[in-house]
């Protein structure tokens, strides 16, 4: 695929991230490449006028062969909801922390993106999970996650009760904090920090992973990708939330019903060709020190 037009969405908060994205625009433009960046970070960065085009995040994926995510995971989860319309590969470019999905390092960019312009890369299709809540025969979201799905508890100190089926078959009632439907991606995220498995992201997979449940035999499970998690809530309570890839919230009521599936839109991301998925989980998570 030839990429003659190139976006980049960045971290806004991150000054260093602002100097990658303005040396990574002029470095593009140099080669001829078509550069769109988001209104308040040309300005910020100090990109030249007439240097790139300028759109708001919602639209600059429209028209691109690649974006470029210069920041850290929840900058390129923000990314993926932007492009999750248009098909666009995301590449992802680490700021320094964890990353799991920015695995490009800052200093390894422009070399990076040298063997993108040059074909040299592998795509991979990471999976998306649909989202809907069912309130009194009505619908009032759906939506598309990324990473998880997280019925919890809000800020009062209580649990919450649920029951949990798969496709129609009952699987366990609960009384925790709450509840992280994850994907394969995201099990590297919260699921991770809540005792999940680390699920290799080519598996159609879906985790349930509990959130500190009162019974302590109450474990994670990973279920088959084909199928749909039913989250149903049971008892009475206040303040119980739904987080979305833990940026965008959803107040929950008594009997809602929490429907999770395999989303049908996949989110493609580009690496070098010779990425060792068990290299990252060893160097991200300091195996062997």
């Amino acid at each position: 695929m030839d990429m003659r037009h190139i976006g980049i969405i960045t971290k806004r908060s991150d000054p260093r991230a602002l100097e990658a994205t303005r040396q990574l625009a002029e470095w593009l433009v140099e080669r001829k490449r078509t550069v769109t960046v988001v209104n308040d970070i040309a300005s910020a960065a100090v990109i030249p006028l007439g240097c790139v085009e300028r759109r708001s995040q919602e639209r600059l994926p429209e028209g691109q062969d690649l974006v470029v995510v210069i920041g850290g995971d929840g900058t390129f989860i923000a990314a993926a909801r932007a492009v999750e319309e248009v098909d666009v590969p995301l590449l992802g470019i680490n700021m320094g922390r964890l990353g799991f999905l920015t695995d490009t390092s800052r200093d390894s960019m422009l070399a990076a993106m040298e063997r993108v312009l040059a074909g040299e890369y592998r795509v991979e299709e990471r999976m998306r999970l649909s989202v809907e809540v069912v309130r009194d025969g009505k619908t009032p979201l759906v939506c598309r996650v990324l990473n998880d799905v997280v019925v919890h508890k809000g800020e009062l100190a209580r649990m919450m009760e649920f029951d949990v089926s798969m496709d129609d078959q009952f699987v366990f009632s609960s009384r925790a904090d709450g509840l992280i439907v994850a994907t394969p991606t995201g099990s590297t995220a919260y699921a991770l920090s809540a005792g999940g498995p680390i699920v290799h992201p080519a598996l159609n997979a879906i985790l349930l992973v509990p959130i500190c449940p009162h019974t302590l035999t109450n474990r994670p499970i990973v279920v088959p990708g084909a199928g749909t998690a039913r989250i149903t809530l049971t008892a009475n309570g206040l303040d119980r939330l739904l987080t979305l890839d833990g940026q965008a919230g959803f107040p929950l009521s008594d009997g809602d019903q929490i429907l999770v599936r395999r989303s049908s839109h996949t989110l493609r991301v580009l690496h070098a060709p010779d990425r060792n998925h068990y290299t990252v989980l060893r160097e991200k998570l300091r195996w062997g020190e």
